[in-house]
């Protein structure tokens, strides 16, 4: 754990104490709060928090294990993958680009993939703009398994996946739907540009000028440079302290979720959203432009409009800026108020509590640096509560597993007659085996499960990303089992 406030300075190679400006602010029962409920419910993961003002990380702490098998605990030095929280990072280049006149965020989608014809979709309308801001209206679910899970994907397979976008049928060009294939599509269209790569651009124009020295896009890089990484972990795992199975590596490291980055270095992109930096104003500012009209929440954080890379909305009576981030095994938290300039990031490597308990963190971090009353009282009665129910939720976990293996299996043929493999041309193939036990086990590239049984007929569940389950059908022609599908694609046997 670390209460010593530290000094921020974009122009300089590290932190320095430095004292903070205005009244100090006390985050002792902050620290006692999240530490209390971390031993209580034995998280098998750790939380990063820096809290953020002017140009100043004025609080710190660090709790809990970074990795459980070598007992390295989180400190300032652990990198956390970020997941979503990397959509302002790749906006803002985005943005950058656009002002050196490398690309026009008005283009349009005819202009990046000229031979792009589906039903539903206007290439002539929609915009690079309407793809990072989620108003494009365009489903691609076969781009999106390829970037952010199975990593089975390459330039050219990726050119050829955008090809294959359709309309989105819950919504229609102009409104608001929240997906990663936008910032998916324009990465697609990046790797056919001259230039410098997203990674090599967010590297170049965004971490080297803010001095952030352990923040990568490559995953390869922080292992080769020794990085201690978080490792993920779930309290809804029936082994808690056993690190999720499911990793990111570089071909799984997309633009809409593909950082790795510790606490301070977060704060350094933070401080930067309202306090003078190496990066250019006016793109920070535009960045905070709401795009699109949003009516929605997610737990205490009102959501009434989205940014480039940001949503908006009032938060305990004051403008907000935020995005978050999930991935099995974790949840990061960025949030500022620009009028007040103040910040807060939080990364947890574990991915049931962690988020409720970013949540709390956020309620009494901004409360205190407000100086709103009896924020001590009123907190620790909301720790203890996230505490109590904690305990019910876990036994519903329990009782839900139990629920999910006892469901019937509904196959029409024997289980032999479903082993075999399944080819997607631009996804690879899916392997189905069966065990000596009978047992329906399934890979997929990097990914793997155990089937269960399901309601429907050629129905089976598989949980390839932990915690999210999906039912995969078979098809069969006659006595033969000719294909499968699973969230809209299919394979062929």
């Amino acid at each position: 754990m670390n209460r010593v406030p530290i000094c921020l300075l974009s122009a300089a190679l590290t932190f320095a104490p430095c004292a903070v400006a205005g009244p100090a602010k006390d985050f002792t029962s902050l620290d006692l709060n999240i530490e209390r409920v971390h031993r209580a419910l034995q998280l098998p993961g750790g939380i990063a928090v820096a809290v953020v003002h002017e140009d100043q990380v004025i609080h710190t702490l660090y709790v809990g294990m970074a990795d459980q098998a070598t007992t390295t605990p989180v400190s300032a030095d652990t990198v956390f993958y970020i997941a979503s929280a990397t959509k302002p990072m790749f906006a803002l280049q985005t943005l950058l680009a656009e002002q050196r006149g490398e690309l026009d965020s008005a283009m349009t989608l005819r202009q990046m993939f000229p031979h792009l014809h589906a039903d539903g979709i206007d290439a002539d309308a929609v915009r690079l703009r309407d793809l990072l801001v989620h108003t494009s209206g365009i489903s691609n679910p076969e781009l999106g398994w390829a970037t952010a899970y199975t990593g089975v994907q390459d330039a050219r397979s990726r050119r050829a996946l955008a090809y294959r976008s359709s309309a989105d049928p819950t919504v229609h060009h102009g409104q608001f739907r929240y997906t990663n294939i936008g910032y998916n599509l324009v990465g697609a269209w990046l790797t056919q540009q001259p230039g410098p790569s997203w990674r090599d651009r967010l590297a170049l124009w965004i971490f080297a000028p803010l001095k952030m020295q352990h923040t990568t896009a490559s995953v390869r890089y922080a292992q080769d440079a020794h990085w201690p990484l978080a490792r993920p972990y779930s309290w809804a795992s029936p082994d808690p302290m056993r690190p999720l199975y499911l990793v990111k590596t570089d071909n799984t490291m997309h633009e809409a979720g593909g950082v790795l980055s510790t606490a301070p270095d977060l704060a350094r992109f933070l401080a930067a959203q309202f306090s003078a930096s190496a990066l250019p104003r006016a793109a920070i500012e535009r960045s905070h432009q709401v795009q699109a009209r949003v009516d929605s929440s997610w737990l205490d954080f009102a959501r009434e409009g989205y940014a480039w890379g940001w949503y908006s909305g009032r938060y305990q009576g004051h403008r907000l800026l935020h995005h978050f981030g999930g991935f099995p095994g974790f949840h990061a938290h960025l949030s500022f108020m620009p009028d007040e300039r103040v910040a807060l990031v939080v990364l947890v490597n574990e991915d049931v509590t962690g988020p409720k308990l970013a949540n709390l963190i956020a309620d009494q971090v901004y409360a205190t640096l407000l100086g709103q009353a009896d924020v001590d009282t009123r907190m620790a009665a909301r720790f203890a509560q996230l505490q109590e129910q904690a305990g019910g939720f876990r036994a519903r976990l329990a009782e839900q597993r139990a629920a999910i293996q006892m469901r019937p299996w509904t196959l029409t043929l024997p289980r032999a007659a479903y082993a075999g493999r399944y080819r997607h041309a631009l996804l690879g193939t899916m392997e189905v085996s069966i065990g000596a036990d009978g047992e329906m086990q399934l890979r997929w590239g990097p990914l793997h499960a155990h089937a269960t049984g399901a309601e429907q007929a050629d129905h089976v569940r598989v949980e390839f990303v932990p915690g999210s389950g999906q039912f995969l059908v078979f098809h069969r022609e006659g006595d033969h089992v000719d294909a499968l599908a699973l969230d809209g694609m299919r394979f062929e046997r």
